[in-house]
């Protein structure tokens, strides 16, 4: 569908009274959409590049935000859903570990990887982490709170 009628679905959408469902390929509801009105996203297919999901993710858990977003998997099991998940999870890792590495966190002493969680034995999780960071990011930018978003994967 065209981007002006796409954008008409969006507006429509934010304008619903109660609760209301837009149904859209990742592809196209996953890029230059703002789609704050949403407080749920359900993922029906893993895809091969992870990013197409974060990207997706990223319409309904935008700045101005105001609710929780809700992120949820539906996988069938035994399937080439979960194999599929499992390579995502993999290039996920493989590119975090390539970003992770920089030369400017290699020359700062108190720079610490979080994903190490040892040395950071204060911290209970890798999650819990993230959120303080963020906490502390958005209160050194004078940014109001939003909630974070939550996984969950559905599998029957």
């Amino acid at each position: 569908m065209p981007p002006p009628h796409r954008q008409e679905l969006v507006d429509a959408f934010a304008a619903a009274k109660g609760h209301a469902v837009l149904v859209s390929q990742i592809q196209a509801g996953g890029v230059g959409l703002n789609m704050q009105a949403a407080s749920v996203v359900i993922l029906c297919e893993p895809q091969v590049k992870p990013t197409l999901e974060t990207q997706a993710i990223a319409r309904a858990h935008r700045m101005g935000q105001v609710r929780r977003v809700d992120v949820h998997r539906l996988l069938a099991e035994d399937s080439v859903d979960q194999q599929m998940l499992e390579i995502t999870r993999e290039k996920r890792k493989e590119f975090d570990e390539y970003a992770r590495r920089s030369d400017l966190a290699a020359a700062t002493p108190d720079a610490i990887d979080i994903s190490d969680l040892a040395a950071v034995a204060e911290v209970a999780s890798q999650a819990e982490a993230e959120r303080r960071i963020v906490a502390e990011e958005r209160s050194r930018l004078g940014i109001a709170q939003a909630a974070p978003p939550r996984y969950t994967d559905l599998a029957p």
